[in-house]
């Protein structure tokens, strides 16, 4: 199939899960709930690192050129039940199509993942997406280092062998293979300190806990012990001593929520301040407590990261679930680090056809009016599309595209910075 002589296939899984290219169909996209054609402008390469999955119960969706519509397969061309299938994209990436396909009535709900549509484009896979941050620290490419690594965990076990946090972080980068506990190890970039047990958020897409009535098994169990402010601080110096532009970060993928030990990371981040300078501490968080915000800025935290899958407050409750707090408690604290001068980031979870939606659109700029933020870090959502609309009860609005999306921010917000990762902040910002 030719469009923008540019030679496009349908992929599709087979029963053994490996993936083929459907010839002389044009494959569909997806945006929120509606099916789009495939804009060869917007695809990139397949990233180095992503991976294909095949989506049971599910059939790929292509579009009919002669009846103007779109239609979906059942069939290989040899006659072979298939599946529809999407990609993963790496670290730094921005999906802008989600992959179209019919469920099944018995269709699963997908695991905790994001899925990108992806094509077959001149004998090779494409996906629409963007890299959105050009930091290179959770590239694949420079993890494939696993004796380096191995030599690192053994050389920090003998230097800190009752550190519990330092064996929590080697368990994370090479059982679950956290790119940000092997950046750790290794000397360089960003160090993720989790510290915290307990949650007050019950998070859809939580990748640590998810109760007895949710379809998803968690991504890897939560932490289940609490590092003391003299085992934090340890691992903080250790990595600031060590690494150039550094970064340590509460609030980790394998830990509740860090404000519910504010006091106890007050001292630890104190600690580290009695020792050096140098160095960013920052806190990945759900902003649910602004006093205790307020501490740890106090103590000298470095900057703010604060989650939200929306701007819009149901949409918020809907999603995140908080208990004892409320979406304005969120927002106070946003008021309290933006006063204090701190680098304050937004993490905001996209899924195209619902942040592009001009009423999110229009949220989210009237947010950022309000709430001038550094930074938008640009997530994914992990999340199965068809369970993410059901729980939060969307009204949808048309998209106007993520790179539509895009292009406004960065004309509309020119001081607001998009990427993906905690950046470093100078000292002279502090």
């Amino acid at each position: 199939m030719k469009r923008n002589d540019k030679d496009l296939s349908l992929a599709y899984a087979d029963a053994e899960g490996k993936v083929w290219d459907f010839p002389d169909i044009e494959p569909g996209f997806r945006t929120g709930n509606r099916f789009a054609r495939v804009d060869p402008d917007e695809l990139i390469e397949l990233p180095y690192g992503s991976y294909l999955f095949s989506l049971p119960g599910r059939y790929p969706v292509f579009y009919n050129s002669s009846a103007g519509d779109f239609s979906h397969i059942e069939i290989s061309p040899d006659g072979d039940d298939i599946t529809a299938v999407s990609a993963f994209l790496a670290s730094a990436y921005l999906r802008t199509y989600l992959p179209a396909f019919i469920k099944k009535d018995d269709a699963p709900v997908l695991p905790l993942w994001a899925y990108a549509g992806v094509v077959v484009m001149d004998g090779a896979f494409h996906v629409p997406a963007v890299r959105i941050d050009d930091d290179i620290r959770s590239d694949p490419a420079i993890h494939e280092n696993e004796g380096d690594l191995r030599a690192a965990i053994r050389d920090m076990a003998a230097r800190y062998p009752r550190n519990r946090l330092v064996r929590q972080l080697a368990r994370c980068s090479t059982r679950y293979r956290c790119l940000c506990a092997r950046n750790f190890f290794l000397g360089r970039f960003e160090a993720p300190v989790p510290t915290t047990q307990a949650c007050n958020a019950r998070c859809t897409g939580c990748l640590s806990m998810q109760g007895d009535d949710s379809p998803f098994p968690p991504s890897q169990p939560r932490l289940d012990f609490a590092p003391t402010p003299d085992e934090i601080a340890a691992v903080i110096l250790h990595h600031f001593d060590r690494a150039a532009a550094a970064v340590a970060s509460f609030g980790q993928g394998c830990e509740g929520e860090p404000l519910l030990r504010a006091a106890d990371l007050a001292a630890a981040i104190r600690l580290v301040r009695e020792k050096t300078d140098e160095g960013t501490i920052t806190l990945n968080t759900n902003g649910s407590l602004p006093d205790a915000v307020k501490a740890l800025v106090d103590a000298g935290l470095d900057s703010i990261r604060v989650s939200l899958n929306s701007p819009t407050e149901e949409y918020y409750v809907r999603y995140h679930r908080p208990v004892n707090y409320s979406f304005q408690d969120v927002m106070r604290s946003l008021d309290i680090a933006l006063a204090a001068g701190i680098f304050v980031s937004v993490n905001l979870f996209f899924l195209p056809g619902f942040t592009d939606a001009e009423s999110e659109v229009e949220a989210l700029c009237a947010f950022l009016k309000k709430f001038p933020v550094s930074m938008i870090q640009t997530r994914n959502l992990n999340m199965d599309p068809d369970y993410y609309f059901g729980r939060i009860g969307f009204e949808e609005s048309d998209p106007i595209g993520i790179m539509n999306c895009i292009k406004i921010l960065r004309g509309d917000f020119p001081g607001v910075r998009l990427g993906y990762y905690n950046p470093p902040v100078n000292a002279e910002a502090r």
